[in-house]
Parts: C-alpha cells; structure tokens; sequence
C-alpha cells in the first residue's frame, strides 16, 4: 500500500527491474569478457583445448572438445569480437537503464537481436538456438514491461 502523504514523485525501479538488471550486468559482463579474451587469444584457446582432447582423463569429451574447436576455428577472432562489441553494447543499455533512461531498453534489445544471430553468420549453427531465442525474448518482454518507469522519467526531464 502506498503512503498517501508520500509527495515524492520520482520515479523508482522496480524490485523485477533491479533483479534483471543485475542479472544482465553479469551475463553481458563475463560475455564481454570472455569474448574479448577469445577474440584476442583464439590460437592459445584451441591449444588449451587440443591439449584437453589428449587428455586421458577427458576421453569421454574427446568428440565435444573437437566439435568445440571446430566451432571456435569457424568464428574467428572477427566472431569472437563481433559478440564481445555486442555485449559491451548490452552492457551499456543495462547501465542507461538502471539510470531509467529509455535509450537504454533500445540498446540491450537490438544488441541481443543481434546476438542470436551472430552464430548463424559465421556458419557455426543453421537456426538461433529456441534456450537462448525464449531467453531474449523473455528478458526483453520483461524490460518492455518497465518501459512505463523509463518513460516517466524521461518525460519529467524534458
């Protein structure tokens, strides 16, 4: 129940809004890292991986360690840094949101829009995974659902 005598009208983020949030400051953050490592240090990479193949202990992942290399030798360092770029830009639309400024909901959707499909243009899938496609779309409905705090907010600083 709201306190009547309550003449704060700032806008606040939700509870819903800070738990995305924060769940995308992770996700969007370790990808951006990881991404960039990969990118920069793919031969390394595939070798830590080869290695792992050799390993007796790893036989019983010997044919997913190679399906693994396969997919990391057709993306590239370009794929790599496309995800990490698409990440950062993630990132920085769950920063502008967590400051409820519109522009940011724009940015994380079209980035993650994008991302679905950046495995498809290096050849390494024919379809858009339906986990990560269900995850996005769910994560934006929901952030779409808050727009109305972003909107408040942006219509009282004009």
């Amino acid at each position: 129940m709201e306190n009547p005598f309550n003449t704060d009208n700032t806008p606040k983020r939700s509870t819903l809004l800070t738990v995305l949030l924060i769940l995308t400051f992770i996700w969007s953050g370790i990808s951006f890292v990881s991404n960039t490592y990969v990118s920069l240090a793919l031969d390394q990479v595939i070798g830590f991986v080869e290695d792992a193949v050799d390993d007796d202990a790893m036989a019983g992942l010997a044919k997913t360690l190679e399906q693994s290399i396969k997919t990391m030798e057709k993306t590239g360092p370009i794929g790599f840094g496309l995800t990490a770029l698409l990440a950062l830009i993630s990132l920085v639309g769950a920063i502008l949101m967590w400051k409820l400024n519109p522009r940011g909901f724009h940015l994380y959707a079209t980035a993650n829009i994008v991302l679905l499909f950046v495995p498809m243009m290096f050849g390494t899938v024919k379809f858009p995974g339906v986990f990560e496609t269900a995850v996005t779309a769910l994560f934006i409905w929901l952030y779409a659902r808050e727009l109305k705090v972003f909107t408040k907010t942006s219509n009282e600083q004009e």
